[in-house]
């Protein structure tokens, strides 16, 4: 009898970029963020782990001003995506944010600088948000209908449990 246990499927490994596309990620670092010192703007440094493979990807969502002078809030879009976005005006709880789930769009860029210059390196292109997000997410917090449209999905429902007399032979088709 042999010592060797299965223990399921082996990770495949993944060397070098991931192809472009939408991956899903789970935050697994996160730091405040830090005002950059020549654009002035907020930088949020977070890695990501990509799914399923586990492959990190680092991402540095910003928040100030555009080279053409226009407002940009990425650190919100990131927050979104993982749904840990505070109350107006209230500073997030980062720590939170740590296994926070998401998906994102990656690109493929060349390396700049450090040990990776001049290789192919995974970029965050965009975070997408999530189709439900905030409080109405919950399940203590059903979401909110009016009489109007109350109304209409009583009506749906009713007519829905209704019996019917359409037999299989007379579906339209």
């Amino acid at each position: 009898m042999s010592n060797y246990r299965y223990r399921g499927e082996p990770e495949e490994r993944v060397f070098g970029a991931l192809p472009e596309g939408d991956y899903q990620f789970v935050v697994t670092e996160i730091d405040e963020p830090y005002t950059n010192p020549k654009s002035g703007n907020d930088v949020l440094p977070v890695k990501l782990s990509i799914l399923p493979q586990g492959v990190p990807v680092f991402a540095n969502p910003w928040c100030g001003t555009d080279k053409n002078g226009d407002d940009r809030d990425g650190i919100a879009e990131f927050l979104l995506a993982i749904n840990r976005v505070p109350k107006i005006g209230e500073e997030p709880d980062w720590k939170r944010c740590t296994g926070a789930k998401g998906k994102c769009r990656l690109k493929v860029e060349i390396a700049q600088q450090g040990s990776l210059a001049g290789k192919e390196i995974n970029k965050v292109a965009w975070f997408h948000r999530p189709k439900q997000i905030g409080p109405s997410a919950t399940p203590e917090q059903p979401p909110t209908y009016s009489k109007a449209q109350a109304e209409q999905t009583a009506k749906q429902t009713q007519a829905a449990a209704a019996p019917s007399n359409v037999e299989p032979d007379d579906i339209p088709f």
